[in-house]
């Protein structure tokens, strides 16, 4: 009950903020900036791990132009957004400054093209180039060997379903029984968007195995939230690996398996749940870095040859 009163109190929240903006095209930045928040939220469906940096962002730019007494979205120009990064990028690495440009562009498309305001025109807000680091992976070996030394029943289901399926943990967190349709799993990713990801037959039955035993029929299969599943994860592979890892590894060396086994980059995408095949491409990279080392490998373990 009180989830429901909450949705519609936020409903009707976001009906009036909608109805002041379209009366008055005058609105503050800020404003402007709350109801652009809460169409990503409920309009976009927008992922609770993402919405809090745009909101950070915005909260931040909306104070930077109060600071410098400029209130309306008619008062700012290419110059001014030009003189906030600049300032932005004193204290900012390049990868931060382009978030925010791209957050700040996604603002002023909305809000000429849902509000009718004209100030800054968002194809003029450009992204510096920077040279975006590889994506990290872990080596099959090493993950086999966490997931069967830990002793943690709930981390290792954990591991072992994020690796087999690619899953983001936050996913993998809503999972329940009543997503898994025998080998088939169905995903609510980002943004509300569906996929399908899918489960071997040994995957399947050590899955069924830990449903049984834990009595995971009803509610998520892991009755935790993201921020502890890190921990477990975290904890497991820096103590049966010596290795201090991000739950995303998984996600890579995911992909850079399938990869290394003949999957196209296409099904890739598709698995991933990537909506741009250009965010999956960065895994070619890895592939050929894992085949620099399995030949290494195979090289140290093979005869010399003499000649």
């Amino acid at each position: 009950m009180n989830t429901i009163m909450a949705t519609e109190k936020a409903a009707l929240f976001f009906t009036d903020v909608v109805r002041s903006c379209e009366e008055d095209q005058t609105a503050t930045i800020s404003k402007l900036a709350e109801r652009y928040i809460y169409h990503c939220k409920y309009v976009e469906n927008m992922s609770e791990n993402t919405l809090p940096t745009k909101q950070t962002h915005l909260k931040q730019f909306v104070e930077f132009c109060r600071s410098n007494g400029k209130q309306y979205a008619e008062d700012l120009t290419l110059h001014w957004i030009d003189f906030y990064f600049y300032e932005f990028a004193k204290t900012h690495a390049a990868s931060t400054t382009n978030s925010a440009k791209r957050i700040l562009k996604s603002f002023f498309r909305y809000i000429t093209d849902r509000v009718g305001v004209k100030s800054v025109n968002p194809d003029s807000i450009k992204s510096r180039k920077n040279t975006k680091p590889r994506p990290r992976y872990i080596e099959h070996e090493v993950i086999l060997h966490v997931i069967k030394s830990t002793e943690d029943p709930h981390a290792k289901m954990l591991i072992d379903l994020m690796y087999e399926t690619g899953l983001r943990i936050a996913e993998a967190c809503r999972l329940t029984y009543h997503d898994i349709d025998d080998l088939r799993v169905y995903v609510l990713g980002k943004g509300g968007k569906e996929r399908t990801v899918y489960l071997t037959p040994e995957a399947r039955s050590r899955l069924d195995t830990y449903i049984e035993e834990w009595g995971r029929h009803t509610g998520t299969l892991f009755r935790t939230n993201p921020k502890t599943a890190r921990v477990w994860l975290q904890r497991a592979f820096k103590r049966y690996a010596g290795k201090h890892i991000t739950p995303h590894q998984l996600r890579h060396s995911y992909a850079t398996r399938l990869l290394l086994n003949g999957c196209d980059i296409s099904s890739i995408q598709k698995l991933l749940g990537h909506a741009d095949v250009s965010t999956t491409m960065v895994y070619l990279q890895l592939k050929d870095d894992a085949v620099e080392r399995q030949y290494y490998r195979a090289r140290k373990n093979a005869h010399a040859i003499d000649i």
